[in-house]
């Protein structure tokens, strides 16, 4: 089981790279979130993308 939270932040890099600084933001609260509640739980990779998908989501709205 990995956990693509780095993955996921260097997304955010990319965003605000390009430009899309709302996005980068977007993209970090959700990875901030999670990180927060997260605890010791053991999640899969899947669930752990699927939940910062799912924050970064939210965040746009």
């Amino acid at each position: 089981k990995a956990d693509p939270t780095a993955t996921v932040l260097s997304l955010a890099m990319l965003l605000e790279h390009v430009g899309q600084n709302q996005a980068a933001m977007w993209v970090e609260a959700a990875v901030s979130d999670d990180l927060a509640s997260r605890g010791d739980s053991v999640r899969s990779t899947s669930a752990i993308g699927d939940a910062l998908a799912a924050g970064a989501a939210s965040k746009a709205k």
